[in-house]
């Protein structure tokens, strides 16, 4: 029997809503878009973390210390020699390579990491890898592929596969086939150390030294080999082999994770509004329980008994669809991931973002349905079932909170106007704050205006409505408020980045043409050409300048940072126009081996300037180096260094070259020499392209345009969601409203009357929302950008996103009116009669 009062509840307040599915759908509506959004965000940046993460070897057992070289050109063999002398322990050294890989000869290609290795490597894995890997011993040119890899491809052993080095395609036969994805989901190569250091040209050097403690302590011979590497390595667990990746793509990653804060937020507000709308639309008829004598625990136990359904219907339709959003976003991880030049593979992992969207779903509802209850129960059941509950806010009850509003929003317009570095950014949550406030007032202060001198009858029942019905229209405003503010913020965040990158590009792509080993976006870590191919590039007929431009990363405090070098003897002051802010301005052709060049977005990250010096890790240990000059740049995420000739190929250990820059002579064929180009290289390097300027710049521009593309695209998609979601509210209060402007008709007003009211009060409200919105989601620009330059240590100029913003009031009024058409405001003027028998 202590159920029946539950179930009389659930029944009443179900039946509630199929009388006016409007309310329902409104619901619904919110629940699905708010999950979709959740779902789809978490997605794509669990997508690009897991892909960045992937790489390194799986299986390696859990106490085995893994020393990982910062350097590009690895460890030292004597680096490698010391940490086993005085660790006591004989080491596996392994290389990683990112590269390329054809099944046939001249087929299509795709990334892969070749994994150099030794025999010991099987005595430090689990051992079911152990025993496989121990059951074949390779030859010089046979390999190990992943057995799921493998089959995606139609390899099986025996087979042949093609892999590009910088000495030329390397044919290597599959001597086994490893169960299990090994690492990268598969897409690896596993073949003998020699073999890679010979194709690669790395020498007797190291990427990786793996040790296996034994009964010793390994904390005690990861401190020791700490000391011995001298700062050529850093010493980690073997599942956080290649983690530095990580943190490399710092701008986009900022960015991403600002943006899905940001959408979680959005949608977390949506959910809340609109189901403690819901709540609040079956007042009365909750009420009327309460008048029959139930209690508030089975108040709470029927709604729930309805609402709960609801809740668990919206998610699985609203997370199936972000999980296919969020695959259809593949292309944006892909760009990420393929920037970090390791061929890392991404995957779905769709487990966190689907549960991360459950609980902030369940907590948006939990939130909306005890608040929504506890209201309930504070106020008197009779005035709730008469309506008297529902006071209009008056001008000294709307007075305080706009005050509230003005002053938090003054507050953050100073600091973004007068703070400093990381400053600006702290305004973010001011300026939120006053938004919502001012939104929430800002329409009953209209309907307070409207109300001056001789109103008539329409402004007088749209006045009526702004302070009466205030707290249905909160929904409407905060939710069209935060959809402007966010989305003209992010679009403002990605159009300054994408602006500044194009400016930084153009600076240094001043030659008409250029070689390089892959095409732009393709060409990965250890694709590089021999520095002898210049002599050979010179040779071509036209051709009247050449320099050598090489590009690497180097691990710093625990992530990868990018190492710039353009060749000392080349012709760069002629294709190139680098804009030095401080220091020597032909530090190009005079760095020593001791000195340095920095982009001003590396200094700002690391309060670097010119003189002062920090330490750089090498194969051999560390060098002490100096800043000799500063350069405005913005295409190296996280900020980058450039080294002279001498420092870069001890660095690197290697004297490949990423890419030629070409100066064609004055009179000659641009497209001439661009063929010849290609004819000479095109045997010995079937991936190399040359492109001339226009199309380095659009490729170079394609990328950064295609990640920040997709943030002003996600700033679009929230926009419409938050005002679609706003519409079905409007629809539902529409329908809620059917009896009031029943009885205003029946005291005489027109059906076209009413219309005009309806029409009226939606455009007030679109109004006041965005004349709010608009100016904050200006403001939170620098903010932003001053968020992420703590990482990334980009200060573009400021590029206020125009389209968007003369667009959005009229998409947040057109909205609006859509709303109405579909609510169907006939459908709140029933017949007379029909009114006078319900009453």
């Amino acid at each position: 029997m202590a159920l029946d009062p539950a179930r009389l509840v659930a029944r009443s307040l179900s039946r509630s809503w199929r009388q006016r599915p409007a309310r329902m759908a409104a619901a619904i509506a919110a629940g699905i878009g708010g999950v979709l959004l959740t779902t789809a965000m978490l997605l794509v940046s669990a997508s690009v973390l897991d892909a960045i993460k992937g790489a390194s070897i799986s299986g390696i057992r859990d106490n085995v210390v893994a020393v990982e070289a910062r350097a590009p050109g690895g460890m030292s063999k004597a680096v490698v020699d010391r940490t086993e002398r005085e660790t006591g322990v004989r080491g596996s050294r392994a290389l990683v390579i990112s590269t390329s890989v054809a099944t046939k000869p001249g087929g299509d290609t795709t990334p892969i990491i070749v994994f150099g290795v030794d025999q010991r490597l099987g005595n430090l894995t689990d051992k079911t890898l152990a025993d496989e890997i121990s059951r074949t011993r390779l030859g010089p040119d046979e390999v190990f592929l992943s057995a799921v890899w493998a089959d995606d491809h139609a390899v099986g052993k025996g087979d042949v596969i093609h892999v590009g080095s910088p000495t030329g395609m390397q044919t290597w036969k599959v001597a086994g086939l490893l169960n299990g994805e090994v690492a990268n989901r598969g897409a690896v190569v596993i073949a003998p150390l020699p073999s890679v250091a010979t194709a690669f040209d790395r020498g007797d050097n190291s990427d990786v030294l793996l040790l296996d403690p034994g009964k010793k302590s390994r904390g005690e011979i990861a401190a020791v080999a700490q000391k011995a590497v001298d700062g050529a390595a850093d010493i980690k667990h073997p599942g956080d082999l290649l983690s530095g990746y990580s943190k490399t793509f710092r701008t986009s990653l900022t960015i991403l994770g600002m943006f899905a804060v940001i959408a979680v937020l959005t949608a977390a507000v949506v959910l809340f509004l609109t189901w403690r709308l819901a709540l609040d639309d079956a007042r009365k008829t909750l009420a009327r329980m309460r008048l029959f004598g139930v209690r508030t625990k089975h108040l709470m136990l029927g709604s729930a008994a309805v609402m709960v359904p609801l809740l668990l219907g919206t998610y699985v339709i609203g997370a199936g669809l972000g999980v296919f959003v969020g695959t259809l976003l593949g292309s944006f991880t892909q760009q990420i991931t393929d920037l970090t030049q390791q061929a890392v593979t991404p995957g779905l992992p769709w487990q966190w973002p689907v549960a991360g969207a459950f609980v902030a779903a369940v907590l948006m509802f939990a939130v909306a349905w005890l608040s929504g209850v506890r209201r309930f129960t504070k106020i008197t059941a009779i005035e709730a079932v008469t309506g008297r509950d529902q006071i209009a806010l008056m001008p000294g009850g709307a007075g305080p909170r706009f005050v509230a509003g003005f002053i938090t929003l003054a507050i953050g317009t100073l600091l973004v106007a007068l703070g400093g570095d990381m400053v600006k950014s702290t305004s973010l949550v001011f300026l939120f704050i006053g938004a919502a406030l001012l939104s929430v007032v800002l329409p009953v202060m209209v309907g307070t205006l409207l109300r001056k001198g001789d109103p008539g009858a329409v402004r007088l029942a749209v006045s009526r409505h702004l302070q009466l019905g205030w707290r249905r229209n909160v929904a409407l405003s905060i939710t069209f408020t935060v959809a402007v503010v966010t989305s003209v913020a992010m679009a403002g965040v990605s159009s300054s980045i994408k602006n500044d990158v194009a400016s930084s590009v153009e600076r240094w792509t001043q030659g008409e043409l250029f070689v390089q080993a892959a095409p732009v976006g393709q060409n990965l870590q250890n694709e590089k050409f021999p520095i002898s191919l210049e002599k050979e590039l010179r040779d071509v007929d036209g051709v009247d300048a050449v320099t050598s431009f090489s590009y690497a990363n180097v691990g710093l405090d625990g992530r990868k940072v990018q190492v710039w070098s353009w060749g000392a003897q080349g012709d760069s002051d002629k294709l190139t126009k680098l804009k030095v802010s401080k220091g020597a301005k032909d530090f190009i052709h005079t760095l020593g081996t001791d000195e340095i060049a920095i982009s001003s977005n590396f200094g700002r990250t690391r309060d670097l300037s010119v003189g002062d010096t920090m330490d750089l890790p090498l194969p051999s240990g560390h060098r002490t180096v100096r800043v000799k000059s500063v350069l405005e740049d913005s295409a190296s995420d996280g900020g980058m260094i450039v080294a002279g000739t001498r420092l870069y190929e001890e660095l690197t250990a290697t004297k490949g070259v990423y890419a030629f820059y070409i100066g064609v002579k004055d009179g000659a064929d641009v497209g001439q020499v661009q063929s010849a180009l290609e004819k000479k290289i095109g045997d010995r390097y079937p991936r190399a392209h040359v492109p001339n300027q226009t199309e380095m710049r659009d490729a170079f521009a394609g990328i950064t345009a295609r990640l920040v593309s997709a943030f002003e695209a996600f700033a679009w998609v929230m926009f419409l969601l938050a005002v679609l979601v706003g519409a079905a509210t409007l629809a539902s209060g529409l329908v809620e409203r059917q009896r009031g402007l029943a009885l205003t008709r029946l005291a005489g007003a027109t059906k076209k009357a009413i219309n005009r009211q309806l029409v009226a009060e939606s455009v007030l409200i679109a109004f006041s929302s965005w004349i709010v919105a608009l100016p904050v989601g200006c403001l939170a620009i620098p903010a932003m950008l001053d968020a992420q330059a703590g990482t990334s240590g980009l200060l573009p100029p400021i590029t206020v996103p125009m389209l968007l913003s003369v667009l959005s009031l009229p998409l947040v009024v057109l909205c609006m009116l859509l709303a109405l058409a579909v609510a169907n405001p006939r459908r709140a003027n029933p017949p007379l009669r029909e009114l006078l028998a319900q009453e």
